[in-house]
């Protein structure tokens, strides 16, 4: 009976290839694939990779570096995550997907400004629209709005029909791309407005609880945070604004869980992020254990190095551990 269960299930998935790609099934992706779905990823990748290298022209090799790259993130292997999506994009350098998973990857790591050129180039061969515009301006404000990218961000909005279907996440981005503007103050406010609502986009609460913290209003910003946490416990940038939140002065100064935090922040970016290592590196200075800071600071330093954006937290480090490293000599 489980010969014949397996021996349809496999008749079944034949058949839909047949139906999908007209050609001859390719057998590991169809196991890939049976893996992928039940989330047992590292037997996908195996299997993903045994099938592009046996049958590299397969008219379904696209979707398979797609998915690839799916085990590859649930796994933190990001780099090898990355290399399958450029891949993906050389061998369909009109499909939107790929450009999009990219950005999106650049984006969870901090790589903004990496993110911005991938969603550039995707805007020259694609038609804007809100999800690819959300993106590209997302990118944009994360990197710091830095050189003419803030005029072409805004540019792109305003290409964009005004009707844009209620997609709310390029509300929150214009909102966000408006910080930079000269109604900076009536920005804050609408983000302000999206952010408080149940169920708000998680990049409203979340870019908002980064406006509190910058201004002082650590409650709220707490608040909202934990509201960010409930909804994706796992997100790097919320655990690295958390770990902010408990080093800084105040009832919720705790710098031994800021530690804990940020550690968990560089662990969901496979010790990639330079900003969840910095810190990482701060609160470590903050518990007093120059060492570890400095083995981190480090690390964060060379990844820095090989990126496109300016990271000037990095010599702002440097500096702090200078001087931490002066007062314990003292």
């Amino acid at each position: 009976m489980v010969l014949f269960v397996q021996f349809r299930k496999t008749l079944r998935a034949y058949s839909h290839w047949w139906s999908r790609w007209r050609c001859l099934p390719v057998a590991s992706f169809i196991a890939a694939a049976e893996h992928y779905q039940t989330g047992e990823f590292e037997k996908a990748v195996e299997l993903y990779e045994r099938g592009l290298a046996s049958h590299p022209r397969s008219p379904a090799v696209v979707n398979a570096l797609l998915d690839l790259s799916h085990c590859f993130f649930r796994l933190k292997r990001f780099d090898d995550a990355e290399r399958v999506l450029r891949q993906a994009k050389s061998l369909a350098p009109t499909l939107r997907e790929a450009y999009v998973r990219l950005a999106r990857l650049q984006l969870w790591l901090g790589y903004a400004t990496e993110a911005v050129w991938t969603m550039r180039v995707c805007l020259q061969k694609l038609t804007p629209d809100p999800e690819l515009a959300t993106l590209f301006i997302t990118a944009v404000v994360e990197s710091g709005g830095v050189g003419a990218s803030v005029a072409e961000a805004q540019e792109l909005l305003a290409s964009l029909p005004h009707d844009d279907g209620g997609f709310a996440r390029l509300n929150v981005a214009r909102a966000r791309l408006g910080l930079f503007g000269p109604e900076a103050q009536k920005s804050r406010d609408e983000l302000s407005k999206i952010a408080s609502f149940d169920g708000a986009p998680f990049e409203a609460v979340v870019a908002f609880a980064e406006i509190l913290l910058r201004e002082g209003k650590l409650a709220y910003a707490k608040h909202h945070l934990h509201r960010a946490l409930v909804v994706a416990p796992e997100h790097p940038a919320v655990l690295r604004l958390l770990a902010v939140l408990y080093l800084k002065d105040g009832p919720f100064a705790a710098p031994d869980y800021s530690v804990q935090l940020a550690q968990r922040a560089c662990q969901m970016t496979g010790w990639c992020g330079v900003r969840e290592m910095l810190v990482l590196a701060q609160s470590h200075i903050a518990t007093s254990d120059n060492v570890a800071a400095l083995l981190v600071a480090t690390k964060a330093k060379e990844i820095a190095a090989r990126l496109i954006g300016a990271y000037p937290e990095v010599e702002r480090l440097e500096e702090l551990l200078q001087n931490s490293s002066a007062e314990s000599q003292a």
